[in-house]
Formats: structure tokens, sequence, C-alpha cells
């Protein structure tokens, strides 16, 4: 399978110059751009000469996640499986898990929205969300809360590796916004980091199958363009019903293994994140400070949105972000990002002179991805 292929085999990345010193090495790498190549084209994308200058980024579904079927028409003729970002609903099914789903994504040009819902422009005004993803469906088999986990996964180690120390540092200043449940493994051959869906999405309803009465729209959207929280129908007073407290409670396992997910309800998940930009493929920190996230992931595309159950490893749904610049993964990285990078400490360069960041040549194309507060 192509995505086999896409996957690792145990090697360290570096830059042009050293695999022109190990010629295996070089080898190693020309096989990896020619499986990421394959995959791009079996995700449906052109070759990079034949992408539109004003389009820089596409969500299609996952070939990582066999099985699913989404039903939707193609939002750019160029990329036949590209799925809507203006809210749009789309409707999927898989082996365990129906439902139906929509995006959003800031500063991309958009199609005009087919159904009621508000614009893109109505829902991101005024606040700091870059991106946003709700899926309402049925399970069609029961599983425990803390079987289902969302997150990123990579099948391949990152290039221009961030030194341990700094990545620790990271992980430490997050530590009060990560759920107790938050694994991360950034190191290995094949890096992820993941946690309970209900520890993550920013809010959370259950609703009867027959109170669902729009079959094309999506049930308990408030005014505002968030989805209503309601937990009721767990019957249990010790569920909080607001969301920032339902993920506290749900960040213990001791929690989530107390309740299932029925057949005969219908689930709501809604995320959003305030910080990573699909749009520039960046973390947009403050006004001021960004780093751009293409160096790093070895050419594998971040999830836009995803579930997993966690025993088995099947995906109940999984749509991915292919941003432009991502089909040139091998280039070398700007200033900002290699002295994030731990590949060369002895040349990392003073504070002083990676503050002008926008001079970098990343800069013409261009997450929080934990943190759930409103914004």
């Amino acid at each position: 399978m192509i995505l086999d292929l896409f996957r690792s085999t145990k090697r360290s990345h570096g830059t042009d110059a050293s695999c022109e010193r190990h010629p295996r090495k070089a080898i190693v790498e020309e096989d990896d751009r020619r499986a990421f190549l394959d995959y791009s084209l079996q995700s449906g994308l052109p070759p990079l000469t034949k992408w539109s200058n004003d389009v820089t980024t596409f969500v299609v579904p996952s070939q990582r996640a066999n099985g699913i079927e989404y039903q939707h028409s193609s939002c750019d003729g160029k990329i036949i499986k590209s799925l809507p970002m203006n809210g749009d609903v789309v409707a999927f099914s898989g082996p365990s898990f129906e439902g139906k789903l929509v995006s959003r994504m800031r500063d991309v040009p958009l199609h005009p929205c087919n159904g009621k819902h508000m614009t893109n422009e109505e829902y991101f005004r005024n606040r700091s969300r870059q991106y946003q993803w709700t899926v309402q469906g049925r399970f069609k088999r029961r599983i425990r809360f803390d079987q289902i986990v969302t997150g990123q996964e990579f099948g391949r180690p990152f290039r221009n590796m961030p030194s341990l120390r700094m990545v620790k540092k990271g992980l430490d200043l997050l530590k009060h916004k990560l759920p107790e449940t938050f694994e991360c493994d950034l190191f290995s051959e094949q890096p992820k980091f993941e946690h309970p869906l209900l520890a993550g999405c920013q809010s959370f309803r259950i609703d009867r199958l027959d109170h669902i009465k729009d079959r094309h729209e999506i049930h308990g959207i408030g005014e505002d363009g968030n989805v209503i929280e309601d937990t009721s129908l767990l019957e249990d007073s010790g569920v909080p019903d607001d969301g920032v407290a339902r993920r506290k409670y749900f960040a213990k396992n001791s929690n989530l293994e107390r309740f299932f997910f029925e057949t005969e309800f219908v689930y709501t998940f809604d995320f959003y994140s305030n910080f990573f930009s699909p749009a520039r493929h960046r973390l947009e920190l403050t006004p001021f400070f960004s780093v751009d996230l293409i160096p790093y992931f070895n050419g594998y595309p971040l999830f836009m949105s995803m579930a997993r159950e966690k025993c088995s490893g099947e995906y109940l749904w999984a749509t991915e972000i292919w941003h432009k610049r991502l089909l040139n993964y091998d280039v070398s990285p700007g200033r900002l990002s290699r002295f994030f990078s731990g590949t060369s400490n002895s040349q990392l360069e003073d504070s002083s002179s990676i503050t002008d960041t926008a001079s970098e040549s990343i800069t013409d194309d261009t997450s929080d991805l934990w943190d759930g507060s409103e914004r």
C-alpha cells in the first residue's frame, strides 16, 4: 500500500548537505520523497505546478482512515476529494460511526454556502479562532468513553528535530492546559500526541435520535454558532453542565471509564483552535511571534478532524489539512525554525537575529492545539 510506503523505516533525518555526505541516506530521503508524492496523489492533490495562485490550503478525507465514505461534491475541480471549509454539512459513514461533519477555516478563499448556517465571516468575527470542526452522529456499536481519542500522529520521525530541552520546556509551559490523560511521544520513529476526545472538544452534547429534525444541518447550534452543551442524557449529576468543567472532569480516566457511547443516541463534538493557522501552517502565538511547522513534520499532513478507537486503532472519522508548501517539505528551514531545531545546536543564532520573522523566505505563504478557552 502507498500508506505503508509513507511510514518510517529507521533512519535519522538531516539536511541536504548531510545527504550529499552520506549516499545511503540520500537514497532513503529519495524513497521518502517518492512515497510522499504517491500519497499526495492518492489524496487527490495535483502536482505543485498546477495549484492556482490564490489557493494554498485544502481539507481532504484522510487516506489513513480506510472504509469511511464521504458524500460531498468537490469544492475545487483540481482537488477532486476536497471538503468544504465554509460550514457546509458533509455526510459520512464508516464501520463504527455515521454522521455529518462541518469544517471552517480562517483566511482561505471560499465557495458560497449551500446551507442555512452562518458564513465564515460571521463565525470568525471578533474571535481568535483559526479553524473549527463539528461532528454529529451515531455510534454503530457501544464504546467506552476512554477509548475514543483525538490528536496528531506521524508515521515517520520529525525532520529538523527540536531539542529535547526545548520540547520539555514547551510542554511544561502547557502542562496546566493539558488533560491528565494527554499522551505525548515526539522523539520516537512514529511521533504522536493524543488525548480523550471528551477532554479536548470545546462543546459536547447528546440527543435522542427522534429529536433530530433536520438531517441536512447540525442540530443544537446556538445563535453565536457554538454547539450548545448538553450532557443531561448521561443521567449523572456529577458530570458538569459547562464545557470547561466537563473537559476537566473527563481528563481523568476514572471518570471516562464510567460511561459508554450508546448506539441509540446522537452525539455532537465541537472543536476549535486559537493559535494554529492552517492557512499559513504556523503556530501564531502572538501578533509578533509565530513558528512555521512545515520544516518539522517530514511531509505528514496534520489532521483537521480525527477520532480513533484506542484499542483497535480504527478511525471513526479523519480529515487532513494539505498546505501548498507541504509539497516542498524537505526544503531548508528558515532562521526561526532552525532556532527551534536541535540538529545544529552549535550554530543557534542569538535571539536578536531571529526577531525579524517577517523577513523569512516562508512568510509569503503562510496550536495552541489544546487550549479550550473561549475566544
